[in-house]
């Protein structure tokens, strides 16, 4: 009976410690019970859908929404003086990769679409729904999209449900260069 007492007692205060229950606080302004867990990668060094606040976390970076984030028009006036944009960007994705969620698209300040690949290929879930605010944490840079590439695209979209004839695969005959952005790691806002 004393040694289910002791591990009943042990138990009751593991279990009080890993809830938060230490009088020791990390942040005077959080209280125990919405005190976020330490935010940490997997094995690979990626970090999945980690708690940030108001976002979760999905990238090789750990970024927050904290210090200097641009507009879409200050990355659409870095883009059009012919300077690459680097660092942290806030902006409303425009389409998911319904594949994989391997990429999205934003518009810039002109309405042009900006493709983002997730660099390494990591992904936020296919669900996540159009005008979603995110941060961005990468650059953008003039590259080719080869014509491969772009039916590539078009037959994903197509493999997702979308109605994308064959002929308009077939017609792309060209590559087109294009402002992409490289997207190190993204913020996805928990609400709409």
């Amino acid at each position: 009976m004393k040694k289910f007492l002791i591990f009943g007692l042990a138990s009751l205060f593991f279990l009080f410690q890993s809830c938060g229950g230490s009088a020791e606080s990390e942040d005077e302004n959080t209280d125990s019970l919405s005190a976020q867990k330490p935010v940490e990668p997997n094995a690979e060094g990626l970090y999945e859908a980690a708690d940030i606040g108001e976002y979760l976390l999905y990238g090789w970076t750990k970024i927050d929404d904290k210090g200097e984030i641009a507009s879409v028009s200050d990355l659409t006036s870095s883009v059009g003086s012919g300077k690459n944009f680097e660092g942290k960007v806030e902006v409303e994705i425009a389409e998911v990769c319904q594949k994989a969620g391997c990429w999205i698209v934003f518009y810039d300040a002109y309405g042009s679409p900006i493709r983002t690949y997730f660099r390494d290929h990591f992904t936020i879930p296919i669900e996540t729904a159009i005008g979603t605010n995110v941060i961005l944490y990468g650059s953008t840079q003039q590259d080719t999209t080869s014509i491969a590439l772009q039916q590539h695209l078009l037959q994903d979209a197509k493999d997702a449900g979308e109605e994308v004839s064959q002929a308009e695969i077939d017609a792309i005959v060209t590559d087109k260069i294009e402002t992409t952005f490289d997207c190190e790691a993204i913020l996805v806002s928990k609400v709409k």
